[in-house]
Parts: C-alpha cells; sequence; structure tokens
C-alpha cells in the first residue's frame, strides 16, 4: 500500500512534551538528514512563487496580524529561501481531516490542497458552514479558533504523467503561538545567529 503521513516543516518550534521550558529548534523534518535538509531547501526554492501569492492574501486579510508575524518569521527563518510570513508548513500526503482546532497555532492560518479526487469539502463546525474546496482553493482563517475539518474524499483512478497516484495532498501554512511570541521582538536573522539564544 502507498505510504501516507504528516511532514513539518518549522523554522523555529519549541520542543514537545518536556516539563522544563522549552528550547526552539527547526522541525526534525527540517534536518533529519543530510539528504533530507537538501530535499526541504529545494522545496522551499520551488515554492517561492506560492508562498508570495499566499503571502499577499494574507497581508491583505490580516494586516495587523501579518505585521507581527513577519517581524517574527524574519527574526526565525531557518531555511533563507523560505519568503514567509509563516514559520511553518504543514504536507497532509493523503490522509482524511477529521474536525479539530489547532490549539498551539497562533492567528491566521492559510490552507489549500492538490491532487485528484472527489469529494474533500471544507468543514467549519462552529459556524455549521461546509465550503466547496478544489484542488488550488485557499482558505486563510484562524485555525486555532475554529474547528475545521475535510470532508471525506476518494482518489480517481490511474496515475497522472508524473506516475504519481491520485488522491489528496493538503497544505497548510501555520506559525506555532509560543515561537511568534518567542521571536516577534528579535531581530532579524537572530535565531539562525544565535542557535535559538544558545550562542552570543
Amino acid at each position: 500500500s502507498e505510504r501516507c503521513g504528516v511532514s513539518h516543516l518549522i523554522h523555529c518550534w519549541p520542543e514537545q512534551g518536556h516539563k522544563s521550558a522549552a528550547a526552539f529548534h527547526p522541525s526534525a523534518d527540517m534536518v533529519r538528514t543530510a539528504s533530507a535538509n537538501q530535499a526541504v531547501e529545494w522545496y522551499f526554492q520551488h515554492t517561492v512563487d506560492l508562498a508570495i501569492a499566499l503571502d499577499a492574501m494574507f497581508k491583505v486579510s490580516f494586516p495587523e496580524d501579518y505585521k507581527t508575524y513577519e517581524k517574527a518569521f524574519k527574526a526565525g527563518r531557518w531555511i533563507q529561501s523560505d519568503p514567509g510570513p509563516w514559520l511553518g508548513r504543514a504536507i497532509v500526503w493523503k490522509l482524511q481531516v477529521l474536525p479539530h482546532r489547532d490549539g498551539l497555532d497562533a492567528g491566521p492560518t492559510a490552507i489549500f490542497n492538490l491532487g485528484r479526487y472527489e469529494g474533500g469539502e471544507a468543514y467549519f463546525t462552529d459556524l455549521k458552514l461546509k465550503l466547496k474546496y478544489g484542488p488550488g482553493d485557499v482558505i486563510i482563517f484562524l485555525s486555532g479558533d475554529l474547528y475545521h475539518g475535510i470532508g471525506d474524499w476518494r482518489p480517481l483512478q490511474g496515475v497522472d504523467a508524473n506516475n504519481i497516484t491520485p488522491g489528496r495532498i493538503g497544505n497548510v501554512f501555520f506559525s506555532p503561538a509560543t515561537s511568534v511570541e518567542f521571536l516577534k521582538d528579535r531581530e532579524e536573522g537572530w535565531f539562525k545567529s544565535t542557535m535559538g539564544g544558545l550562542l552570543p
């Protein structure tokens, strides 16, 4: 069977599950191995135009939040080819997404999806709202405040010209709330140049 799962590409992420004060690091999926790091760098380089388009949507939709996100991103960016302003991206590869709230995320989140499938509407259960949500559609909303999920989807038949099997690939651009708070008053490039404050 085909692999499915989630990759978290986050420039500055707090350690999870520790009783002491959290240290901040790039997520493991960003730096797991040398080849993984090269693949992540390639991914960011080849999604610059996409990130710039989402940046413009964010700036128009939530101008005050945008200023905070942009400042935190510039302080916390680990891979320089990412134009921001979100500190993190999650790639949800061919999974069903049940209703949930992203309680650890700050402010507006951008979501969009790719692939070949049928179904997959967006549900906002607090609002009793169902939206058409096909490949390429973008929704920017407060994912930490609103319960949201994706309706059941079914892959279409066959493989495409690149020999990729059908299905739905979700993309989530977000910033962890603790990371934004940690970075928002720091200077550009601070996180990488000091290893998150470990170096002078």
